[in-house]
């Protein structure tokens, strides 16, 4: 009995031990996270993004309050007083002292019938805002994609040249199993063996900086994203096939008219520019009469009269009044005629600021044609250069294992065949990267679409 009790113990231990690492395993497994997750990530913490909703939401509360400027305002007004004092009662023939208590009750509205179109003003260049923020937040969007996007290629290609790394760390290391049994057999000296050690020892020392660097694009990702730094992440990477790569044909000026029409921030600038000048309309209106309308409506009660207090408010003691008022502007000391000028400059400074985003937004269109034609001469470029240098290991390989090439021979064709699948694999991707500069740069790029399509 008592070893069926010892064993059923020890079960019970080893199972609870083993639940508990595998909760712990569970707690600590790392998050998987793909571009598309990422992009919404990155759009859901984006602090700019969260800043541009609530300037949106504080246009919008602009646009209500200036909505609001039409209507007529309503007030109840309520007041009460106790009085004491002396007085002289004619009945009793002397000063007596008395305490009376009175009450008010009233409503009031009034109403601006015309202030020389300044509401009108006020509310149309609050639309315009209301529109420039929304621009803005789908530009801030964009750059936060674009952002992702960026970030995302160069950890896809530094896992990339890491790969090539570590794939020529085992080729040295095979070389230098086949340099070992060519020396000890005593057809290549001893020399290529230490040589070849080196070059074993350089390929390692290039596959810890190549893991290095796609440590740190890894961390600037989730710096980006905005992510928790206590817990671990491990990011799809997707590799990029020459049946993945999709050539566009662009054509400069119908370019640079849709990044004219589409840019979201040059968009947002024309909304600035409605703006002022719904602000010079302003301004001018106090070259204008304003014209207000009142009217109110008040009763009062007093304790002195013998009546009821309704019959007092709404009856007896009623009043009710409706009137006007006309101000016709004779001379403000300048001031409307300053408010025009400053309303002005404000206005050309906002035309001024759209000129130069223009010529700015041209100059980044044209340089991302440009680069975009060089990336596809590059991605030709280094496909031939690759083959070539793979044919020339392949040969100078030949030949050292026969004795007629040195080690230094085949250790710079090794050199020149990474070096030539590390530019190829950057010519694939800088082409896909140009491609979304020129998405960028035009205001085209869409937040939802796949980074290899």
């Amino acid at each position: 009995m008592l070893r069926l009790v010892t064993c059923c113990t020890v079960l019970l231990l080893f199972c609870g031990t083993s639940f508990i690492a595998a909760a712990q395993d569970h707690a600590t497994a790392p998050r998987v996270i793909t571009f598309n997750e990422a992009v919404q990530v990155a759009l859901e913490n984006n602090t700019d993004i969260r800043q541009a909703r609530n300037a949106i939401d504080q246009s919008t509360s602009q646009l209500t309050q200036r909505r609001g400027d039409f209507l007529p305002n309503l007030n109840l007004n309520v007041n009460g007083s106790q009085r004491f004092g002396t007085t002289f009662d004619q009945n009793v023939g002397d000063f007596v002292s008395e305490r009376t208590f009175g009450m008010g009750l009233g409503v009031s509205t009034s109403i601006n019938a015309f202030d020389g179109f300044a509401k009108m003003a006020r509310l149309r260049s609050a639309q315009f805002n209301v529109q420039g923020s929304e621009l803005d937040l789908e530009r801030t969007r964009q750059d936060v994609v674009f952002s992702v996007v960026s970030q995302y290629l160069d950890l896809v290609l530094s896992q990339e040249n890491l790969a090539i790394q570590e794939e020529n760390l085992e080729a040295q290391r095979q070389q230098l199993e086949q340099t070992e049994e060519f020396v000890r057999v005593g057809t290549q000296p001893r020399s290529d063996l230490f040589q070849q050690e080196a070059q074993v020892a350089n390929a390692e020392l290039q596959v810890l900086q190549a893991e290095r660097q796609f440590q740190i694009n890894e961390v600037q990702l989730v710096r980006t994203l905005q992510l928790d730094p206590f817990q671990e992440y491990e990011f799809e990477i997707m590799s990029l096939d020459e049946d993945d790569l999709r050539l566009e044909e662009y054509e400069l000026q119908a370019l640079l008219q849709e990044s004219f029409d589409r840019r979201p921030d040059l968009r947002s600038q024309q909304q600035s520019i409605a703006a002022a000048e719904q602000g010079v309309r302003e301004a001018r209106s106090g070259y204008y009469p304003s014209l207000n309308v009142n009217a109110s409506s008040s009763g009062n009660y007093t304790d002195r009269l013998q009546s009821s207090f309704g019959d007092q408010v709404f009856d007896q003691r009623r009043t009710e009044s409706i009137g006007f008022n006309l101000s016709i502007p004779i001379f403000d000391r300048l001031q409307t005629r300053n408010q025009v000028q400053q309303a002005r400059v404000q206005r050309d400074n906002a035309r001024i600021t759209l000129e130069g985003n223009r010529q700015n937004v041209a100059i980044q269109v044209r340089e991302a044609y440009l680069d975009y034609g060089n990336a596809q001469k590059r991605l030709d470029v280094t496909a031939v250069q690759e083959r070539a240098a793979e044919r020339a290991l392949e040969a100078t390989q030949e030949r050292y294992n026969v004795g007629s090439a040195t080690l230094v021979e085949l250790t710079q064709a090794q050199a020149d065949f990474v070096s030539a699948a590390s530019d190829r694999v950057q010519a694939r991707y800088e082409l896909v990267f140009q491609q979304r500069l020129i998405d960028y740069y035009v205001g085209v790029l869409n937040p939802s679409q796949p980074l290899f399509d």
